[in-house]
């Protein structure tokens, strides 16, 4: 009857433990460190383009700024070659040469300008894109984040139960065989008790000797295997 108790607290301690490594290993199995490292990548390259659209803009309102100064220097300058007070046909010439380069300097800055433009264009809609990216990404991390608590929280409830019908187990086992028990069991990884099927222990797979075998039908004597050390038990029918 003890042995058999023993069985009993022998699977539900490895279905504990099963149990243990699943709520610890969930959080890993469960894919958010992977998602979390997807969006946190996502967000560095848009942090990464907003910079790259500041300076773009910044450069842009520099270029319009000269632009409008060209537009003014050249203004001014045909409103005094226009006005009648310049009659020096040599400073009238250097003038002209002068709104040469003033037409050149504003083609240069208007294309530049267009160019930027176009840029700043690209990556506005670049950039749209990976807010929505990154906003798909935090949905599925919240629903992620979401189910691993409703599935945590299942399985430490199950495991509440577990713990408490092992408390109630335990208080119907003998010390004797409680102490044996927790130390066979530290020292085989849990499984303390092999069961003996075919006079084989199914701990080791190793033959078990007449007389061990003999000394299993009295169900309450502690048989160990002379080759692996468990605690032996053999349950009626084998």
């Amino acid at each position: 009857m003890q042995l058999e108790l023993l069985w009993e607290l022998q699977e539900l301690d490895l279905s504990a433990a099963a149990l243990k490594r699943k709520i610890e290993e969930a959080p890993v199995k469960s894919g958010i460190s992977e998602k979390e490292e997807e969006l946190t990548g996502l967000q560095d390259d848009y942090s990464a383009m907003e910079e790259s659209l500041k300076k773009y803009r910044k450069t842009l309102r520099q270029l319009e700024m000269d632009e409008q100064r060209i537009i003014d220097d050249r203004r001014e300058l045909k409103d005094k070659m226009y006005g009648g007070k310049v009659g020096n046909v040599k400073e009238l010439e250097q003038m002209q040469h002068r709104m040469d380069q003033f037409a050149a300097e504003k083609k240069k800055v208007e294309d530049r300008i267009l160019e930027l433009m176009e840029l700043i264009e690209e990556e506005e809609v670049q950039i749209k894109e990976l807010a929505e990216k990154i906003k798909k990404v935090e949905d599925d991390l919240a629903e992620m984040k979401e189910k691993l608590i409703v599935d945590l929280d299942e399985l430490n409830g199950i495991l509440s139960e577990k713990m408490v019908e092992r408390e109630k187990m335990v208080d119907k086992i003998d010390n004797v065989y409680l102490r044996k028990y927790t130390v066979l069991a530290e020292k085989h990884q849990g499984k303390a008790l092999a069961r003996v099927e075919n006079d084989i222990c199914g701990g080791c797979r190793v033959f078990i000797s007449d007389g061990q075998r003999g000394k299993l039908y009295n169900q309450d004597a502690m048989v160990y295997c002379e080759n692996c050390g468990r605690l032996l038990i053999r349950f009626e029918g084998q």
